[in-house]
């Protein structure tokens, strides 16, 4: 089967997607990981004062990127798991880019799926369970 070519513009879009998780990731890495954002931006516990399923994954995010793992699961469970997909969705769209075609649409498609369904069960499990 033939591979499927990108349009200019949508490898355009793939680069600019790889540049900018990169920038992103890095900026994680540097950052401290315990206070990432000068500003708290869960709607649900400053209205509530309860923690919302996501609560804790920017700072889990920032340990997975420096490799402090224990840090980054009591934060959030799904932080290492968050990492491990936006440095893959980088590769695949720099990946993309440089060969200006689609590089496994099937398997993208379907590890998108199970690593979403994944991150969201993560959420939901901890969630529950540190407000038991």
């Amino acid at each position: 089967m033939p591979p499927i070519l990108l349009a200019p513009d949508l490898r355009r879009s793939r680069a600019t997607q790889a540049a900018a998780l990169a920038v992103a990731l890095l900026a994680a890495r540097i950052v401290d990981p315990d206070r990432p954002l000068p500003f708290d931006v869960c709607a649900l516990k400053t209205l509530t004062g309860f923690p919302c399923p996501t609560c804790g994954l920017t700072r889990s995010l920032c340990h997975a990127l420096r490799g402090e793992w224990a840090a980054s699961l009591g934060y959030h469970p799904a932080g290492v798991l968050l990492a491990a997909a936006l440095i893959g969705w980088m590769v695949w769209s720099a990946a993309e880019a440089r060969r200006g075609c689609v590089v496994g649409g099937v398997v993208r498609r379907r590890l998108c799926a199970a690593l979403l369904t994944s991150g969201v069960a993560l959420s939901i499990v901890s969630w529950v369970v540190g407000r038991a």
